[in-house]
């Protein structure tokens, strides 16, 4: 079998890393073709998104048509086409049309992007229409979600939905040091959810460590800020000694995967997160870690985990395994693998 993956951008985007990339070696081995063609090379993602300066996005777009024009030309090569969260940038639903008329489509995604877009590029949520989203799940001859809130609403317009988890290779990880370091991961989108639990620092006068792009000032209190580049993530990751995943309930925020957290874990660390979504899922309240709302309980559980080595070295061991288990990149291949295999 021979697969073609659309993915929105190259593997320093996180969405194309967790859901195609990661998973192509493991896919080759259980003895399926793969071939992936972003829309978005490392070059432009590099200043449209992790560049402080603004990029043209003009070019960018253009580039990303003309690869779906050329990919249009060579689908006949191939048994399935799959597609990462849309084949083209702000959702344009002509290419998917055109490759479902040709080949069977697989339509993958691991946010809610029915939804108008939090964050950003502003373009995007301008051109953003629900009602593309709608149209490209009804083209799909299948459909992987990153979780059931995702399937839910995808099986409202296709009957063939399967929920593939994000997941992460739990052997490219190392256990780290038993430290009381509070730290957090993301992107520049995703700074502001940090900003609610300033008081927090505050009042246990911690400093939180924050691996992203964009301008940490904006956050208003003092972080340890460390520039996210692919090659540092793990060896940045491995130096903290608490993760931490503050998430608003909002249904935006419910479609989001918990990519975070799987990461946290698979280095041996305990987290605190907030219950939202699939977070409520990954970790197990008083075994892995905290789910907590209110100030007072995210100020509590830190503090706990702050002053107890025997306490974060044992929720640690306890995340590690229900990655090990759960949310493992071979688990996640299987179920992509046995996706594709149905429509060959």
């Amino acid at each position: 079998m021979k697969v073609l993956f659309l993915t929105q951008t190259n593997e320093l985007g996180p969405s194309s890393r967790y859901r195609v990339y990661q998973l192509v070696p493991h896919l080759r081995k259980l003895g399926i073709e793969c071939e992936i063609s972003p829309a978005m090379d490392s070059r432009m993602y590099q200043r449209i998104y992790l560049s402080r300066r603004n990029a043209p996005k003009l070019s960018a777009w253009r580039a990303a048509w003309n690869q779906r024009r050329a990919d249009l030309r060579r689908v006949d090569k191939f048994d399935v086409v799959f597609v990462q969260k849309g084949a083209f940038p702000g959702f344009y639903s002509g290419f998917e049309r055109q490759i479902a008329a040709l080949k069977p489509l697989v339509f993958d995604f691991d946010d809610a992007i029915w939804l108008p877009r939090v964050g950003g590029i502003r373009l995007l949520r301008v051109l953003h229409r629900e009602r593309t989203v709608q149209d490209v799940l009804r083209c799909a001859a299948a459909v992987t979600a990153g979780n059931p809130f995702l399937a839910e609403y995808a099986s409202r317009f296709n009957r063939h939905v399967t929920v593939v988890p994000s997941a992460v290779d739990v052997g490219a990880y190392w256990q780290t040091a038993n430290s009381d370091v509070v730290g957090w991961i993301g992107s520049r989108t995703t700074l502001p959810y940090l900003k609610p639990l300033k008081p927090v620092f505050d009042n246990l006068g911690v400093t939180p460590r924050v691996i992203a792009s964009g301008n940490p000032a904006r956050l208003g209190f003092p972080v340890g800020f460390r520039l996210w580049r692919l090659e540092t993530e793990i060896n940045e990751l491995s130096q903290i000694g608490i993760g931490i995943a503050p998430l608003r309930d909002t249904p935006w925020e419910r479609g989001k995967c918990g990519v975070k957290l799987l990461q946290y874990m698979a280095c041996g660390l305990p987290v605190v997160a907030s219950p939202v979504g699939v977070n409520a899922q990954i970790v197990i309240h008083g075994v892995s870690g905290f789910l907590v709302r209110e100030i007072a309980e995210w100020e509590e559980a830190l503090a706990r985990l702050i002053a107890d080595s025997k306490l974060r070295r044992e929720m640690g061991a306890a995340g590690h395994e229900t990655v090990k288990k759960r949310f493992s990149v071979q688990h996640a291949a299987e179920g992509v693998a046995s996706v594709l295999r149905r429509l060959v």
